[in-house]
């Protein structure tokens, strides 16, 4: 699983170059191609350095799509709409999650551990079709401007850009350290079933999935995206304390409010990237912001793990994960856009 993240954390700042130099319409389709085909080597590896050689291709393909992705976007979206245009786009993740589990689950079961790789290669070559036939570059984006490196070294470097990254930093970090650790931690410290304690842990993509529009196109209306995204980390800092706390109706209601306070933030750091830089040096900002992304999820689980193992406390344990989220708060109130 390292394996695929390892591409993201080297190749997120180079992806984001290439990006802007030659667009995503053909890079994109690149990029879903060598998924499957990093899933196809998997799913027929007979030995562990295949598997890995498989995994590596799958995330360098998944490198550019994450980068490159979210570029298409305010192409076709002015500025006043892209809090809802980036709400759409944040639903992503959760419902993505939420379907593969179980699925992934369900066919490796029933048929071995190779079926679900098999399974994402066709569904890889599917949408490798679908965006082929539908994905265009936007109006928005205007002519082609070569980018010199003088711009790209300028957009690199910008504060804002990384400012903004790091508090996409903190969030993957709370995230991840949330959804790998809690459904173990529900089953042996509150008592609850394996079942149950994953179902109370998936709420946090539950609630994203109807919550990142609704607070996407709320920043359109109020022309203002900081002010959500403080009040946002804030939120699941307390949540996550409170859920250290809680039990019964008080627990589920601490889940909702940190499924709802984690909903506050994706879909906006992604528009502040966008109003921050020119449309085409835009790959380079979501470049850094995918560095930043991996890292957090790199960083996070570990994290709590060890919080866990040293403590041997709820309590503290996910109190320190809250100071991840306090210090991205503080970090996004130095942020200068509205």
């Amino acid at each position: 699983m390292s394996m695929v993240v390892i591409p993201g954390i080297l190749l997120a700042l180079p992806a984001g170059l290439i990006v802007n130099r030659h667009g995503f319409r053909l890079l994109g389709f690149l990029s879903i191609v060598s998924v499957a085909a990093g899933s196809l080597i998997t799913a027929v590896a007979g030995t562990f350095p295949v598997a890995l050689t498989g995994r590596f291709i799958l995330g360098v393909g998944g490198a550019f799509l994450i980068v490159g992705a979210p570029t298409i976007i305010p192409q076709w979206f002015p500025r006043r709409e892209l809090g809802k245009a980036m709400g759409i786009y944040g639903v992503n993740m959760p419902v993505a999650t939420i379907v593969a589990f179980p699925t992934a689950t369900i066919l490796a079961q029933s048929f071995g551990w190779r079926c679900p790789f098999y399974v994402g290669t066709a569904v890889s070559l599917t949408c490798a079709a679908a965006f082929a036939l539908t994905v265009r570059e936007g109006p928005l984006k205007g002519e082609y401007q070569p980018v010199s490196m003088e711009e790209v070294r300028r957009a690199a470097a910008s504060t804002e850009v990384w400012k903004t990254s790091i508090v996409w930093l903190f969030f993957e970090t709370v995230a991840l350290a949330y959804l790998t650790w809690t459904p173990q931690w529900f089953n042996t410290v509150k008592g609850f079933e394996p079942l149950y304690a994953s179902i109370l842990a998936s709420l946090l993509m539950v609630f994203a999935i109807f919550f990142v529009p609704v607070f996407g196109w709320t920043s359109d209306r109020l022309g203002r995206r900081k002010p959500i995204i403080v009040a946002g980390l804030i939120l699941m800092a307390l949540s996550l304390i409170a859920i250290a706390y809680a039990t019964g109706f008080a627990l589920l209601f601490s889940v909702g409010l940190l499924g709802v306070s984690a909903s506050m933030t994706p879909a906006l750091v992604m528009v502040i990237i966008t109003q921050n830089l020119p449309l085409r040096l835009s790959g380079t900002g979501f470049g850094v912001l995918t560095l930043c992304q991996n890292l957090g999820i790199s960083l996070g689980p570990p994290v709590a793990g060890y919080l866990m193992q040293t403590t041997q406390s709820l309590i503290l344990t996910f109190s320190g994960i809250s100071l991840f989220a306090f210090a991205g708060a503080v970090t996004a109130l130095t942020i200068r856009t509205k």
